[in-house]
């Protein structure tokens, strides 16, 4: 049970004082890989043998035979020296005489060597939001899906962005230097000398949270984002959806009108009741002197959700309770399944039978059925209806969540929510269930599936 909340409370937005949460929106965020082409400018210490040799030449000892004489080493070696340092540019040869450049008599000056060459400069990334810059390895990258709500870019990378960023720029080639530098660097400087422009770019996506509020004495919301500091993230989502025809807004505002034009009843006593304890809980999560007893005792009582996304924790810690089935009725199934909800009851399907009781007209959900559960499962149990009149999740005989959407409105257009009551009743439980059983007749369909793998055994006997 204390794994089971503590994922519950890991997924649980911050008590914001007048105001209930509603909703966690995951947003994705842009950022661009990209690689910058510049040139970098190394200063290092002269070689010692470099400066001996550039010395004889400036005093007129400029052929290698005398060189080789005064150093006290074979003309190979001498040899070897003079093509490295005309390839630097510090002396040139001609028939036989060696001279000095003003590049050698300015390496000779200052004892220093000067690198200028071009660079590749890789495993950058930019928030397309805030214009930062940070090392790639720093960012966990995320993939939106389909109907992902994303933020549209606001940083436009381009010579002008690295021209007022070459600080920025600059530091991060210098620590990638460091990081990857086994040895101790032997140069004075490293550092970038000019940037040239980007030669690659990627756009891709950080996954963040919106965690939506409602006020408990009016219709305003309040949006929380995790990771975001300075509220850039937050006032920039507000911008986008305040204009017309955003990418963010596809799948952020609600388009079902049949749920749009729904209308429910609220602030029953049963609900206020639930929305008390839910506080309560809430205040016990987050507390450092509760007890495991009193906080499983305040959990396991009825109550609201801490967030949209507990049942999950459910599915993720199946110890927590010993249910022997699990029921899931929604007409609408295709907003309820993920990768991760899909994932988990496979593998829960291998010792525990599930029953999934679907809207068979619901539109394309054969297909995303097909899609998330391709292979047969004995225990999974998939069952169409021309209606179904719940939206619950029941773990039997331990909880039943009934889980109904519900609609708030932002910039005058509709924003939906799933409002999720969990009742720990087993008297009620029970109930509940076999009127589901009825209802769908579900006490045939199991006995058909007995006969069935009856049949199976003898046919593989």
């Amino acid at each position: 049970m204390k794994n089971l909340i503590d994922d519950v409370k890991r997924h649980t937005s911050k008590i914001i004082p007048g105001y209930e949460y509603i909703k966690t929106q995951k947003v994705y965020i842009p950022f661009k890989k990209i690689t910058i082409e510049c040139q970098i400018r190394k200063v290092s210490e002269l070689n010692l043998f470099f400066e001996s040799i550039l010395r004889l030449i400036e005093i007129s000892v400029k052929k290698i035979v005398e060189i080789s004489e005064i150093l006290g080493v074979s003309d190979d070696i001498i040899k070897e020296a003079v093509v490295d340092m005309v390839n630097i540019n510090y002396v040139f040869v001609s028939e036989g005489i060696i001279t000095i450049t003003e590049k050698g008599k300015l390496a000779l000056k200052t004892k220093q060597t000067i690198d200028i060459k071009k660079y590749y400069l890789q495993d950058l990334i930019v928030d397309m939001v805030t214009g930062s810059i940070y090392d790639l390895d720093s960012i966990r990258l995320s993939k939106p899906q389909r109907r992902s709500v994303v933020l549209e870019e606001v940083i436009n990378v381009d010579n002008e962005y690295l021209d007022m960023n070459f600080k920025k720029i600059n530091n991060a080639y210098q620590l990638q230097q460091k990081n990857n530098s086994v040895f101790e660097n032997d140069a004075i400087i490293n550092e970038i000398y000019k940037i040239i422009g980007i030669s690659y770019s990627e756009l891709c996506y950080f996954e963040n949270s919106i965690y939506i509020y409602k006020s408990e004495s009016s219709n305003e919301l309040l949006f929380d984002l995790s990771n975001d500091s300075n509220d850039k993230y937050k006032n920039e989502f507000y911008n986008q959806l305040k204009d017309s025809y955003r990418p963010c807004q596809e799948y952020f505002f609600e388009k079902n009108r049949t749920l749009i034009n729904k209308t429910t009843k609220r602030n029953t006593e049963k609900e206020l009741n639930r929305l008390l304890q839910t506080k309560a809980l809430k205040e016990l999560l987050f507390s450092d002197e509760v007890n495991d007893e009193k906080m499983f005792s305040s959990f396991t009582q009825d109550r609201y959700s801490l967030n949209d996304s507990e049942y999950l924790s459910y599915f993720y810690y199946p110890k927590a309770f010993q249910y022997n089935e699990i029921y899931i009725c929604s007409d609408n199934l295709g907003r309820l399944i993920s990768n991760e909800l899909c994932y988990q009851i496979k593998i829960i399907s291998n010792n525990t039978p599930i029953y999934i009781i679907y809207n068979k007209n619901e539109y394309k959900i054969k297909d995303s059925i097909g899609y998330f559960f391709n292979e047969h499962k004995e225990n999974l149990h998939f069952i169409p209806k021309d209606t179904v009149g719940e939206n619950s999740i029941c773990f039997y005989p331990d909880v039943i969540m009934d889980l109904q959407e519900q609609i708030v409105t932002a910039f005058d257009k509709p924003i939906s929510y799933l409002q999720i009551s969990c009742t720990f009743n087993k008297e009620f439980i029970t109930n509940k269930i076999s009127e589901i059983i009825r209802k769908y007749n579900l006490s045939e369909f199991k006995e058909n599936r007995k006969k069935e793998n009856k049949k199976s055994l003898k046919k593989a006997n």
